[in-house]
């Protein structure tokens, strides 16, 4: 039986919430919420030469989860494939015009949502909040892309 002060059902329906309203913000754009971000990040990164293996460190994301996003994104002309000049095995994405026409609009609607998130808070208490998560991202190893346990005492 799960206590009712659990922390993880409660980031588990934040994560939910947060997901579902940043779709249906990006609804009109056709893109899920997913998809924004992934595509964000391709956009802020596009001098960078980014790869799908980066995508999957970067956000820890599994490879067909990678190859899934980035094939939607390709059939909606928001970013295409490239070979990378310092490495042909290697393939670079790049985005079109239309995922830099719609990045500033991507980008404000998921300010929104940060907003609504941290609505009542302080700067201190934000601060905080983002410190304690990042703890809580080291502790899973989620940075490191998944659970990790701390090595036995010898």
């Amino acid at each position: 039986m799960i206590p009712e002060q659990a922390i993880g059902p409660r980031i588990k329906r934040i994560s939910n919430a947060i997901d579902r309203k940043r779709t249906l913000d990006l609804e009109d754009l056709e893109l899920t919420s997913s998809q924004g971000i992934v595509l964000g990040f391709l956009v802020r990164n596009r001098d960078a030469g980014v790869s799908p293996g980066d995508i999957g460190k970067h956000f820890g994301l599994s490879h067909p989860t990678v190859t899934g996003i980035l094939q939607r994104l390709e059939s909606k002309d928001f970013i295409r494939y490239a070979e990378d000049p310092s490495d042909r095995r290697r393939k670079r994405i790049e985005v079109t015009e239309r995922a830099l026409d719609c990045h500033c609009r991507i980008h404000e609607r998921f300010l929104e949502t940060e907003n609504q998130l941290t609505a009542g808070m302080t700067e201190p208490e934000r601060a905080k909040l983002l410190a304690l998560l990042d703890q809580m991202i080291e502790n899973m190893g989620a940075d490191r892309g998944g659970c990790h346990t701390k090595e036995e005492p010898k």
